[in-house]
């Protein structure tokens, strides 16, 4: 009986040394067309969609958690729209960029073969 006990002790011990918990982290995402890249501060939950390339098409960042949601950054080459998401503590989600051709809402006008999107956690 003591040596199961023993064995238990030690399975609990190396459980705990080698569980991990999720940190939140920063991430930089480009779109496939390089014309557009989203940075995503953790703390503060922060994004920030830059257009990078003047080709006529705006900048767009994304992220879903549950749905997705699209912002856009319609003011040309070499700008940047901050966004403040205010997001649930301690999530996993995606955040990513494309471009677009505004068409009057949020979800016209997306040129999706230009998604790139990266897995992120909320502090």
């Amino acid at each position: 009986m003591s040596r199961i006990a023993f064995i238990g002790a030690i399975a609990v011990a190396v459980a705990a040394g080698t569980t991990t918990t999720a940190t939140a982290e920063d991430a930089v995402v480009y779109s496939d067309g390089l014309g557009a890249f989203v940075r995503w501060v953790a703390y503060g939950d922060d994004m920030y969609i830059t257009d990078e390339i003047a080709n006529g098409h705006s900048a767009v960042g994304t992220y879903q958690l549950g749905s997705q949601y699209f912002y856009w950054n319609r003011d040309g080459k070499g700008t940047t729209r901050y966004v403040n998401l205010n997001l649930p503590e301690h999530t996993y989600f995606s955040v990513g960029a494309m471009e677009g051709d505004w068409e009057g809402t949020a979800t016209g006008g997306l040129l999706w073969s230009t998604i790139e999107t990266k897995d992120v956690y909320t502090t």
